[in-house]
């Protein structure tokens, strides 16, 4: 299987503040309990897709997961668990930093490709059969992805996997069949790379060749707003 680190995309707080966000909660007063159950979600389905999952992944999901049996337990009555890994005072105190950390992050990338821009002779982005790509400006995560992803699998008729063909998939052969299709349309939405799969392998390796062409920029995963359906543009015509 076809190696992913994670580290390359995000890290646990990056899942957590995608979390906090898609759940609209406050940031100081996250549910723990639902966030928990979300978060371990997310990390069996990385682990589902044979992902290399960085520790800190696994050192997060147990302080959820602690955080969410002492908030479980009775008033007045202690943890018999060694002490906390972290309070929750603390994860929201590394929530907020890194928050800001990536709002300024971004905003200096902004900045930079405002000033990169400045001599660069006139351009109109291209309207593809009227989709307007100045609509889709926001980048899809890998949380973005492994979401939609989920959903893919969910959606997929089990009787269409029951019957599993002996056929060997390979990360390579479905890039390059990913490329090919960007021949014929100059987008594509997420969900129709999985229109004609037949097994659960299949759509496994499609998504990491996915995740392969993301990670190498030949391909952006583009959303109108966050949440929002994600649609796939070659580099070529972005």
């Amino acid at each position: 299987m076809y190696e992913v680190k994670i580290d390359a995309f995000a890290g646990p707080l990056d899942l957590l503040l995608y979390l906090i966000r898609k759940n609209e909660v406050d940031i100081y007063n996250i549910p723990i309990s639902e966030i928990t159950e979300q978060y371990v979600e997310y990390i069996n389905l990385m682990q589902i897709l044979d992902f290399d999952v960085a520790g800190e992944f696994l050192v997060m999901a147990s302080t959820l997961v602690q955080m969410k049996s002492e908030a479980m337990l009775p008033a007045g009555v202690a943890s018999d668990s060694d002490e906390a890994i972290m309070t929750r005072e603390e994860l929201v105190r590394q929530l907020l930093e890194y928050k800001r950390f990536k709002e300024a992050a971004a905003a200096l990338a902004q900045k930079e490709e405002y000033q990169r821009n400045i001599y660069a002779r006139s351009f109109v982005e291209p309207d593809f059969e009227g989709f307007d790509l100045r609509e889709y400006r926001t980048n899809a995560t890998l949380f973005d992805l492994l979401s939609a992803f989920r959903t893919v699998l969910q959606d997929v008729p089990k009787e269409q996997l029951a019957g599993l063909r002996e056929e060997t998939f390979t990360v390579q052969q479905k890039i390059s069949e990913i490329m090919d299709r960007f021949k014929k349309n100059k987008r594509l939405e997420f969900a129709t790379l999985f229109s004609a799969v037949c097994s659960k392998l299949e759509i496994i390796v499609t998504f990491l060749a996915l995740l392969e062409l993301i990670r190498t920029k030949r391909v952006i995963a583009r959303q109108a707003q966050l949440f929002s359906k994600i649609w796939l543009y070659e580099k070529n015509h972005e």
